[in-house]
């Protein structure tokens, strides 16, 4: 994944919602002499700080400070820290401080996390993973395969098991019911599942799903494209990040940029140009996403739109563009709300 730092920066900002600041920041297994010495930098020098080592700074001083608790927060926000810091992330639980994706796999209770048997599937057969939709609730999953595509960012082989009150399943299981699941996803909403299946599966793979019906992930990019981006959720910036993932995995495979692909890459490169169109000056993203202009005065707003349309950057501008002045305005706003909104619940 190119641009790490930047692209780790974005999803913290998403799991803000609730969390308190920890009271013993000492604690943390994370924390470093580097977070601590940190606090001695001024606004000024801030602003004149290498943007590298701003973000590196920001995501090091919200980790070691800011910290999640599997029996007050749920699998949204966890699953954001995890999205953000993966296996560095951990959470307070009954039996102490654990790795957060450890904690998960190992059967651990977290509101809106929990694993059931789904359909008996492979060869041989044997029964998938399923996890329950809430959405709305932002606790549960909000979105079809949305846990699957933040875990399979993480560096999960297939083969990794997930225990549960339900049973033992894997990785690939989990996969397999995804596949299956296909002709369920009513919404028509595949952004979370083109990153999950295009992780565990090339691009070019195709399987029968539950209405005996053969899918592809060229199919599924396809519908992604023939979406209404200015209605979907968060501005489409999900739906775009999706496809630049599903795009990213087809150049490492070597594999033709043509037809469905070769779209893929227009609409990404419009939007990039969307996108600082509608930038306003002091480098946060219009409250309207990519689609208008629109600036705002409640930081928490400002966050979430800022945030969610640099993390579509980090993934689909090229290195050239991730250089400019423009996008650089953008990470270093994104910084200073952070470190504004230092030990405020947003929400």
């Amino acid at each position: 994944m190119k641009h790490p730092h930047i692209f780790a920066l974005v999803p913290f900002t998403l799991l803000l919602t609730g969390c308190p600041v920890s009271s013993d920041p000492a604690g943390r297994q994370t924390a470093s002499t580097e977070t601590n010495l940190s606090r001695d930098v001024e606004p000024s020098q801030r602003r004149a700080e290498p943007i590298d080592d701003l973000v590196q700074r920001t995501l090091l001083e919200n980790l070691s400070d800011r910290a999640l608790s599997s029996d007050t927060h749920g699998a949204w926000q966890i699953l954001h820290g995890v999205l953000a810091y993966g296996d560095q992330f951990t959470i307070e639980t009954p039996t102490g401080t654990q790795p957060a994706i450890q904690y998960l796999l190992d059967g651990g209770s977290v509101s809106g996390f929990e694993p059931r048997p789904g359909q008996p599937l492979g060869d041989p057969l044997r029964p998938g993973l399923d996890m329950e939709m809430q959405p709305t609730t932002k606790i549960g999953q909000g979105h079809r395969d949305q846990w699957l595509a933040i875990l399979s960012q993480s560096g999960l082989a297939p083969e990794t098991e997930i225990r549960s009150a339900s049973g033992t399943f894997t990785i690939n299981d989990w996969v397999n019911q995804t596949e299956y699941d296909i002709p369920r996803n009513l919404e028509l909403e595949f952004s979370w599942t083109l990153i999950a299946l295009t992780a565990y599966r090339e691009t070019s793979h195709t399987w029968q799903a539950t209405d005996g019906r053969r899918y592809s992930i060229e199919a599924l990019l396809e519908s992604e494209l023939q979406q209404d981006i200015s209605a979907s959720v968060c501005g489409g910036t999900h739906r775009l990040i999706g496809v630049s993932m599903a795009l990213a995995q087809r150049r490492r495979e070597k594999a033709p940029i043509s037809g469905v692909w070769l779209d893929a890459q227009q609409l990404l490169n419009e939007a990039v140009e969307l996108a600082k169109q509608n930038q306003n000056e002091d480098g946060s993203f219009s409250v309207a996403y990519l689609h208008r202009p629109g600036i705002t005065r409640d930081l928490g707003e400002r966050l979430g739109t800022t945030g969610h349309v640099l993390e579509f950057l980090a993934l689909a501008a090229s290195d050239q563009t991730l250089q400019e002045p423009w996008v650089e305005r953008s990470v270093r706003h994104l910084c200073q709300i952070l470190d504004d909104c230092q030990g405020i619940d947003l929400e």
